[in-house]
This record gives C-alpha cells, sequence and structure tokens, in this order.
C-alpha cells in the first residue's frame, strides 16, 4: 500500500444498538470480535487504528479490543450517530484525513479498501472518497478530508448542521465516487439473523 501520512483510520462503535439489543463491537463471529475485525481490516492496509466509543462502554472495551488500538471517547456535541464520532474524531487528529469503518459491517474486505484507498490517492482534491453502490451512496466504509471535518465540526458548533445525515453531507460535498455491484459487503448488521 503507498503512504498515506495523514491519513488514519477509525472505527465507530459508540452506537446504542437498540436493535440488535446488545453491543455491536463486543459481537464475536469466527472467535474475532466485530470491533477487532474492523481493527484489523484498517492495519491491513497500512492504518493506525482508533475506535470512538461512549464513555460508558470503556470498561468494556479496554478488556477487549486489540493491542495498539486507541480508544477515544465521543465529545458531547448536539449530534447523533456516525456525526457525532466524526467531528469527535476531528478535535483530536484536526491535520488528518479518516478512513471510517463501522464495526456492523463484517462483510467488509482488505481488497474494498486498498480500492477507496486508491481513489484517496488518484483524486487528492476531493473532501470525501466514497462508493455508490445500486445509485445510493455508501457513507462506509468513506475516507473524510480533515477539510470536510472541520466544515462539519463547525456548523455543528454554530448549530447549523440543519440535517444529521452523512448521505447528506456527501450529496452536497465534493466526493469521489466509485461504482460497485457487490451488496454483501455493504450491508450492516442490525440484528444476529
Amino acid at each position: 500500500m503507498k503512504n498515506c501520512p495523514h491519513l488514519c483510520g477509525l472505527v465507530l462503535s459508540g452506537g446504542e444498538s437498540r436493535r440488535m439489543g446488545r453491543d455491536k463491537g463486543l459481537i464475536s463471529q469466527d472467535s474475532l470480535l466485530w470491533v477487532n475485525r474492523a481493527g484489523l481490516l484498517l492495519r491491513s492496509v497500512g492504518l493506525s487504528v482508533s475506535m470512538m466509543i461512549r464513555e460508558a462502554q470503556r470498561v468494556a472495551y479496554a478488556a477487549a479490543v486489540l493491542p495498539d488500538s486507541e480508544l477515544l471517547s465521543d465529545s458531547d456535541l448536539p449530534v447523533g450517530g456516525p456525526l457525532k464520532g466524526l467531528p469527535s474524531f476531528h478535535r483530536l487528529y484536526p491535520e488528518n484525513d479518516v478512513l471510517v469503518l463501522p464495526c456492523d459491517m463484517p462483510n467488509l474486505t482488505t481488497e474494498l479498501l486498498a480500492e477507496l484507498i486508491e481513489i484517496y490517492i488518484e483524486k487528492p482534491d476531493s473532501e470525501a472518497w466514497i462508493f455508490e453502490n445500486q445509485a445510493v451512496l455508501q457513507p462506509f466504509p468513506g475516507i473524510y478530508s480533515s477539510r470536510l471535518l472541520n466544515s462539519v465540526f463547525e456548523k455543528v458548533q454554530r448549530g447549523e448542521l440543519a440535517r444529521h445525515g452523512l448521505t447528506n453531507l456527501l450529496s452536497s460535498a465534493k466526493s469521489a465516487r466509485k461504482l460497485v455491484d457487490e451488496i454483501f459487503a455493504f450491508q450492516n448488521r442490525n440484528t444476529l439473523f
């Protein structure tokens, strides 16, 4: 993998997991926790790994995550979901672009992440690098520039982020997109069945 000095990896695992009924990141599949599987995918493409959680999860995650993974707690921001985790990361690492994986997409592959990084390298003037599947923008896996995250963070701070969905953000950002036909890898799991 080519050197991308300003690119970091982030696993989002701070959701409430209401539909699943238990913490998704701590679900084990083939003797590997979902949060750790996502971390290993990021490491497989040469990235450092941070894991964004809620502070209430810290004890459970500290005992379970891979060594050399940084545990971060999301900030107290007036947004929810991924748009809470991304600005929280940006506050700590304002100069870094970030490749983001949620913990609940256990079908992602190293090959898909490598393709995403190639798009990132080939189109450096973009603000986000994402896949498009069946005419739908896929926010994950996705790479978000520090420029875009700074804009989001400022809007959150001023209370100007009218719509909190990542798809809305991506449709208005300068996004480099790659069309993909695969569906299986992009499925997020909200139930065990």
